[in-house]
């Protein structure tokens, strides 16, 4: 399939042909998740896998399979009766009494055998009628639970969410419930919608001739989502309702016995008596019905589910879906607004697929056509068996996730029946006496000494006993419930090796238990299907029940901005994030720190952001003095709208960082200043007031050059001149004779300084005048000072001649020292004591690309060395501001630094938790402080096992010289616990099928980069 790239709907079609194979539209096979553990081989698509052979029977029941010979599937009476035809006609069977040919004969015989097979496998559902489905003899209103939070939540917070399930289930109960049918469904990830809303939130730069278009860029995002086979699951909640009273079915049943006699002189006043009555008892039925299901909305609409009741749409999917398992999710697909099923809507319902069952080998092959295409799966569904105690929340995941990790799209069937307190009560004592029967047994009629189970089975039916009539929460509530997992392969080898995998993950907690009956095993899990066996009853209290908690999942970002990489911590799904969803909607801070030590792959990471962005639409001004990122703006896409701008070395505009340039004022026509801005609507005269506020903040802006150009000069300052008592009076003077205005440079402040070692009255004042005048005029003359100090009679050229209308700028400091890490700044070369000034500077310059731009379009800043920064006071400063003022502007600044200690503050005075609405931390190494301060950032608290996250946030393996025992290759892909808003995830930053961006990747070509492609580090 082609389209046209003006058409705007082939963006958002991943069927369009492009250089990667994707199958299926919008969703995957499940088998897909495990051929991508495969490290060097392609993923099998379903349609490529050869159906599994089923065996024929003849009409005599017997098994007509022979290993030898290749069976042919059993669906087409015709195939079936050709097979049968041979393997007699060996055997010799044919008679000569037949009045038909022996063909003819085995022909119907066949076709009969078919046609018995499919009436067996009609669904028990009738219809539905709005979230209600129907049976013959029963109604189930279902209800829809999205996936909920729970990693990186405290123990107490997850206890509390499976009392608060428990609670539901106890509350049902009481409502009197009595039988429930709960779905954990699977949907694939919707690719499609990201395309569709990315294209509105983004305002895409141009298309470049000859580089990679908007259009194949969505595509590509979507291939690159679907082929990490990611998947959303939600849960159904079955409720089924109470059946008809036996009054209103005989009321019913006499009414249409009677409707013949309606006309009859005598029996028609009877008829006409008796089908009032009838109407008048379903009324009530019906008002009792409506009562009964107004409290289970009530019930599931509780803090411990949240659930709603399920739209057509959703029954339409569960249906679907449920029929369909071992087919792509999207099988099918559902109709929305397609209204209630009946019952001749049913019969399309059992077409969908077709099951088969090869006895023996315990497991149920499913084939259909999906878009035009013939997908076959194999199906094994394993039932939960013996449990012991598990520690969860403290030392365990939720049981019905512990296998999500596996990547393998699971789905659920959950059975439950709920008891009363005196049906509970009464059932133990029974059990008691049976217990107390077979203890007098051993000891009274045999004197034997009686096995210690029977003591352990007494005490424990002692105690439900004790906690049922004791309790008064609820929580003691008792189930018996049937749990089956269903578990999908290419093949009858591939789906044993996840169902032993999946054992193995649940083990030795948990039995997972391979039961004879899978076909039947898998009709369960349809609607109205009966249960398949009472083997393997689980008997737990609600609070067993819900520590279950099957819907929760990996929870952060949304779902149409920028990509950032996979979640790791339960299931893989894509991290998609809007960088101005904290501006737009939360009104929050757009200051993003990204904390790592060098080498974790900080500038990586910063790089895709910013690429992602700018293709996106925004403006971004990249601050990274080391250089790597220079690169972007070299990408064939990035033509002519990017710039890199050198602040060190020969090629450095002279001034370029001069302060008193750098630092812009106000200007007059902004709309803070807007006489009709709501802040002065209750002035009496909203001119004078705006003129104002303007006046005040230039005089803001000319304290503030002061302030800067003092705190640059102390920068250049050997320890001994910094410890002098006059040093700081005598720079706030020069400064303050120089004046705020910005048509000053720092040269200005160093002849002010001369003057004062002159003519100051104080000698001492003047002795520290002159020493420091000496220095700074010994500084001032390093090359790498000419960006700081322009040419004698100018003032420097500042932000004034970068071009506005350029897209990315990207600021390097090429020939930078930097000063080595642990050496007192005593010990540091004039060259190295540069290197503060220059980065506080340049992320001022930085700054001041981002703020002059309008207020409204969105801008993307990146400071990488932080550290610089937060060692003076101008410098956190800065970094208060972008916390502060970032949500006004627009702007999403990410600010990279290798220790929390540069957001916290050394001594926690310039504490930044509280401004910061999304964090990145990255590998900050085993350091206990580091570890601690990275908890703090991330809002998450000590003493919750937290601390073993962070220490182990390194890549995946084992890292070591020695060749033969390093395992560090396998997962290369860096990873990074982000908070978004209260969510915080742990997230891989993967890019293995993001072939699409291969030239990004090239382009930033550093060490980080390569471990994201899976090649060598």
């Amino acid at each position: 399939m082609t389209a046209s790239d003006n058409d705007i709907a082939a963006l958002f079609d991943p069927k369009v042909e492009d250089p990667v194979p994707v199958i299926l539209p919008g969703s995957l096979p499940p088998s897909w998740a495990a051929a991508q553990s495969s490290a060097r081989r392609p993923a099998q698509a379903w349609s490529e896998v050869d159906p599994t052979p089923v065996p024929a029977y003849d009409d005599n029941g017997e098994d007509d399979y022979d290993e030898d010979t290749e069976p042919t599937p059993f669906t087409d009476p015709e195939q079936v009766a050709e097979k049968v035809m041979r393997r007699r006609g060996r055997r010799g069977r044919t008679t000569k009494k037949a009045r038909k040919s022996a063909t003819d004969r085995e022909k119907d015989a066949a076709r009969k055998w078919v046609e018995r097979e499919r009436r067996a496998v009609h669904l028990k559902l009738t219809g539905t009628s709005a979230n209600i489905t129907r049976t013959a003899t029963t109604s189930t209103a279902w209800f829809w639970q999205q996936q909920g939070p729970w990693n990186f939540r405290t123990t107490g917070k997850q206890r509390r969410f499976i009392q608060d399930e428990a609670m539901i289930l106890t509350n049902l109960q009481k409502a009197g419930v009595r039988k429930l049918h709960r779905r954990v469904v699977r949907t694939p990830f919707p690719v499609t919608q990201w395309a569709i809303d990315h294209n509105v939130w983004a305002t895409p730069i141009p298309d470049v001739p000859g580089a990679l278009s908007w259009a194949d860029y969505l595509r590509g995002q979507q291939h690159a989502m679907l082929w990490s086979n990611a998947t959303m699951k939600g849960r159904y909640w079955g409720i089924e309702l109470p059946e008809r009273s036996g009054l209103g079915r005989g009321l019913d049943w006499t009414a249409r016995t009677l409707r013949y006699t309606a006309d009859w002189p005598l029996l028609g006043g009877v008829c006409t008596w008796v089908n009032r009555w009838a109407d008048d008892a379903f009324e009530r039925e019906q008002k009792a019905l409506a009562d009964h299901l107004a409290s289970l909305e009530r019930i599931m609409s509780g803090r411990g589910a949240k659930a709603v009741p399920a739209s057509t749409t959703a029954i339409d999917y569960l249906l679907r879906r449920s029929a369909t398992i071992g087919l792509p999710l999207e099988a099918g697909g559902a109709i929305a607004g397609g209204g209630d099923w009946e019952e001749t809507d049913v019969a399309a319902l059992e077409d969908l697929t077709d099951l088969s069952l090869t006895p023996g080998d315990g497991y149920t092959t499913v084939s259909g056509v999906v878009d035009g295409r013939t997908y076959t799966g194999v199906v094994i569904v394993l039932t939960v068996g013996r449990m012991a105690p598990l520690p969860i929340p403290e030392r365990m995941l939720p049981w019905q996730i512990i296998g999500d990790p596996s990547g393998e799209p699971l789905e659920w069937s959950d059975r439950i029946e709920l008891h009363d307190k005196a049906s509970t009560i009464r059932k133990m004592r029974s059990l008691t006496g049976k217990i107390e029967s077979q203890f007098d047994h051993y000891t009274v009629e045999h004197d034997q000494v009686p096995p210690k189970e029977l003591a352990q089975q007494h005490a424990r039916a002692q105690n439900v006993i004790s906690d049922v009539e004791e309790d008064h929460s609820g929580l003691s509530t008792r189930t018996t419930g049937w749990y089956r997992v269903a578990v999908v392969g290419t093949s009858p080898d591939d789906v044993r090796q996840k169902v032993s995998a999946l054992q193995e993950m649940y083990s030795p907690h948990i039995a997972l238990e391979h039961e004879h009956g899978q076909y039947q095993l898998l009709r369960e899990f349809i609607p109205g299907e009966p249960q398949a066996n009472i083997a393997h009853a689980r008997r737990m209290d609600v609070e067993a029940v819900a520590a279950g908690m099957a819907t929760v999942s990996d929870r952060i970002g949304d779902r149409r901005g920028v990509v950032l990489g996979e979640t790791s911590s339960i299931s893989p799904r894509p991290v998609i994030w809007d960088l101005f969803a904290a501006h737009e909607r939360k009104h929050k801070s757009g200051l993003t720190p990204i904390v790592a030590v060098p080498g974790s792959g900080k500038t990586f990471l910063a790089g895709m952001i910013v690429y992602q962005a700018v293709r996106a639409g925004a403006y971004g001004v990249v601050l990274d003095p080391s250089g790597p990122l220079a690169a972007l703006a070299s990408l064939p896409e990035f033509r002519d709208i990017a710039r890199v701008y050198a602040l060190t070395g020969r090629d450095s505009r002279a001034g370029a960082l001069n302060p008193y340039r750098v630092i812009t004022n106000p200007r007059r026509e902004d709309p803070e200043y807007d006489t009709a801005n709501t802040e002065f609507a209750r002035d009496s005269n909203p001119h004078a007031a705006a003129q104002s506020k303007f006046d005040a903040d230039k005089r803001a802006a000319e304290a503030e050059r002061v302030e800067v150009a003092v705190s640059v000069l102390k920068m250049m300052l050997t320890e001994r001149h910094l410890h002098q008592e006059h040093t700081e009076p005598v720079l706030h003077l020069a400064a303050n004779m120089v004046g705020g205005d910005s048509n000053h440079n720092l040269r200005e402040v160093l002849a002010a300084i001369e003057t004062i070692s002159e003519n100051n009255p104080d000698q001492a004042v003047r002795t520290c005048a002159s020493g420091l005048y000496q220095q700074l005029e010994l500084m001032s003359r390093l090359t790498e000072a000419r960006v700081l100090f322009p040419e004698e009679g100018t003032i420097g050229s500042g932000a004034d001649s970068f071009d506005n209308d350029i897209r990315l700028t990207i600021l390097t400091m090429p020939g930078l020292q930097l000063p080595p890490e642990g050496t007192p700044s005593s010990q540091w070369t004039p060259q190295q004591r540069m290197t503060a000034p220059l980065m506080h500077m340049a992320a001022w310059l930085a700054n001041r690309l981002v703020y002059e731009k309008p207020r409204h379009v969105r801008k993307v800043l990146f400071l990488d060395e932080n550290k610089y920064l937060e060692s003076t006071g101008a410098g956190r400063t800065l970094n208060l501001r972008i916390a502060r003022d970032s949500r006004k502007y627009l702007l999403r600044a990410l600010v990279c630094s290798q220790l929390p200690d540069d957001f916290l503050g050394l001594d926690g005075s310039d504490d930044k938790t509280a401004l910061t609405y999304e964090v990145f931390v990255g590998d900050v190494g085993g350091d206990p402080h580091a570890i601690a301060g990275a908890l703090k950032l991330l809002k998450l608290p000590a003493g919750q096992g937290f601390e073993q996250f962070l220490a182990e946030m390194g890549s995946g393996g084992e890292d070591t010289l020695d060749e033969d025992t390093d395992t560090s290759y396998q997962d290369q892909a860096r990873r990074w616990m982000i908070r978004m808003a209260d969510d915080v995830e742990l997230v891989r930053s993967s890019w293995i099928h993001y072939v699409h961006l291969a030239h990004v990747f090239e382009a930033l070509n550093s060490s980080s980069s390569k471990n994201a492609l899976g090649g060598p580090a």
